[in-house]
């Protein structure tokens, strides 16, 4: 018998590749069609995705700009500080789980839905696809945010690499040493940030080591909390998917251990 997330409960586990996409659904409704669930997405088709999405509440699917895989945090209940203040995109919208079991994964076709392993089985797995995660039955706004330094929405690239990711209405760029100096002047400087950002040779080289020995970053955290009536409804992009919403930090990302 799996375990029920609960409020306050934190669950992490990661993906080792994805189809440059990351979704979340109810797992009743994926699996009574999955071929078809996935067709729908492949597909693009519009009308059935809206009703998915805006009518059944049954799925949310968000694009991404490439498919490394990722470490995914589900709370029950509230952010933390950092969760609140660090993210750089996100996307919010009602999902109805009265199964009792939410999916979370990057991939279409690559298993039978039955196979789908229970997200606190595979926490200490590196080389798992997708995972369900059991809660207690009811219908939830979900939010899914995203975090530096492994963003993939292209929020964080739109405020340090413009060139590659252009910006939207309300992001303005700055170059990753600018941010960090100019809102975290006091603070020491995170091993991902230094090895970017430091000019001499040897103690970038001792930034980098120290960066890839250090432990993961979380790159997205998916909220569930109780409904509220006046949530606005998410616009879809061409592909069917949903918008993300990007923001500019007040103060730079540190990363979410």
């Amino acid at each position: 018998m799996s375990e029920t997330i609960a409020l306050g409960d934190r669950i992490e586990f990661g993906f080792w590749e994805a189809g440059c996409m990351i979704w979340v659904g109810a797992k009743d409704f994926v699996s009574q069609d999955y071929d078809g669930f996935c067709n729908l997405l492949w597909n693009n088709d519009q009308e059935k995705l809206k009703e998915a999405i805006l009518e059944q509440k049954a799925v949310l699917a968000m694009d991404l700009y490439q498919d490394d895989g990722y470490n995914v945090r589900v709370v029950m209940g509230e952010l933390n500080d950092q969760e609140r203040e660090e993210w750089v995109a996100r996307v919010r919208w009602r999902l109805d789980l009265s199964c009792g079991q939410m999916i979370v994964s990057g991939v279409l076709g690559d298993t039978d839905c039955d196979e789908i392993p229970e997200a606190k089985a595979i926490a200490d797995s590196d080389d798992c696809l997708e995972c369900y995660v059991e809660v207690p039955p009811n219908e939830y706004q979900v939010e899914v945010y995203s975090y530096a330094p492994g963003d993939l929405s292209t929020g964080w690239g739109q405020i340090v690499n413009p060139s590659l990711f252009k910006p939207t209405e309300g992001i303005e760029s700055e170059t990753l040493k600018a941010y960090f100096e100019r809102t975290r002047p006091d603070t020491p400087i995170p091993a991902w940030i230094g090895c970017e950002i430091e000019e001499d040779s040897m103690r970038r080289k001792r930034y980098c080591d120290e960066a890839y020995a250090s432990s993961d970053f979380i790159d997205f955290v998916i909220r569930l909390s109780p409904v509220i009536e006046d949530l606005p409804s998410p616009q879809l992009d061409t592909s069917g998917c949903i918008k993300w919403e990007f923001r500019k930090p007040e103060r730079c990302p540190l990363g979410l251990i």
